[in-house]
């Protein structure tokens, strides 16, 4: 049986699992074969196959039972039922499907960097009723022949304190001030700081605390300074950056724009206290259709050009964002607007060749690499 075949054997195995467990009498295999049509697993198969199927989950320990039971014709025909508690396995009905949980297995992969966090314990411990609904010869099963998924690069196992996640937590839950102490990539050191906490955003395999920074109180008084424009902005804290959490008794109210719509016009998860801006790009063709299927930005409208590039309208943008992005692509794209942006770019394309064109290359230090 190739990989295929085996791969939808599976699939259909996962299903009869499922509609066995929730029937409330035995199923014949013209019964089956109509809950798989229904399901979308099958188009046409033969109940032969299907026979097949059912024997395949009795070698693999779990207790199916034979039975005969009269069709709509009025004939004694096969019929098949798992009742849980009996037979050759002890089992439970699932909670939850068998392939939602098999999904979830697979989908483990992209959800290392949680590894800490509730959600984490939580994936966890839907991962162990996996045990209830599936043999363990069934899973090794699954797991000798799990081909054609890679995930690259693969996400860093990150492991976070429990204390520092328990105050993030908390602090969320409660709409609670949080101090935290911090090293951003500027600093050598922790540094304290007061924030309001929003939500946990999962970033490029990263888990980041997006929150408000609250202004510092006057050493004369307790009351708080108006924040500044920079302090308002949203900030997102790397938690594995952060070395200590501390839920403070000072609550706040919510930001009324909800951190998902924040980001909403955000190619990565950059936010300034800026106004966005209107920008209007045009790609290459070499580059047209990546920048479509990526896309380049969440909410770029395509115009196709005669030539087989684009022109991308991006309504929203901030410029400390897209200038990094614009250069990464080089002469593959051109900034229409606006157009104060193309002397930066230009400035910055001139530097670039002037560091590298008919100069020397510099020296690179004997001193051992760390780590």
């Amino acid at each position: 049986m190739d990989s295929i075949s085996r791969h939808e054997q599976l699939l259909r195995v996962f299903h009869l699992i499922d509609i066995l467990f929730g029937a409330r009498q035995p199923l014949t295999t013209a019964e089956l074969k109509a809950q798989l049509q229904a399901r979308g697993v099958i188009d046409e198969m033969s109940e032969k196959n299907i026979r097949r199927d059912v024997e395949f989950l009795g070698r693999f320990g779990y207790a199916v039972k034979e039975s005969k039971k009269r069709s709509p014709r009025g004939l004694n025909v096969q019929a098949w039922s798992i009742q849980p508690g009996r037979g050759a396995v002890e089992l439970i009905a699932p909670p939850i499907t068998l392939p939602e949980l098999l999904s979830l297995a697979v989908a483990r992969e992209f959800l290392t960097p949680l590894a800490g966090t509730i959600y984490w314990r939580g994936i966890e411990q839907v991962m162990n009723k996996l045990e209830s609904v599936a043999t363990t010869r069934l899973l090794d099963y699954v797991a000798e022949h799990q081909e054609g998924l890679v995930v690259h690069p693969k996400p860093a196992t990150a492991k976070y304190r429990s204390r520092t996640l328990n105050a993030v937590h908390r602090a969320i839950r409660n709409a609670q001030e949080l101090e935290i102490r911090y090293t951003s990539l500027a600093d050598q050191k922790p540094r304290k700081s007061t924030v309001r906490p929003e939500a946990l955003v999962l970033y490029d395999g990263a888990v980041y605390i997006a929150a408000y920074r609250v202004p510092p109180a006057k050493a004369s008084s307790a009351i708080r300074r108006p924040a500044k424009a920079a302090e308002a902005a949203i900030r997102f804290f790397k938690l594995d950056r952060v070395a200590d959490a501390r839920v403070t008794s000072r609550t706040f109210p919510r930001h009324p724009v909800p951190v998902g719509e924040l980001l909403a016009d955000s190619i990565t998860i950059y936010r300034s206290h800026e106004a966005p801006r209107r920008y209007r790009i045009r790609v290459e063709p070499e580059r047209a259709r990546w920048a479509i299927e990526k896309p380049f930005h969440p909410r770029q409208k395509i115009r196709r050009q005669p030539d087989g590039g684009v022109i991308l309208d991006i309504e929203r943008a901030w410029d400390g964002e897209m200038i990094p992005q614009l250069l990464g692509l080089g002469a593959s794209v051109e900034v229409l607007e606006p157009l104060d942006i193309r002397d930066r770019l230009a400035e910055a394309a001139a530097a670039i060749v002037d560091r590298y064109a008919g100069r020397p290359r510099r020296m690179v230090s004997a001193t051992p690499a760390s780590g």
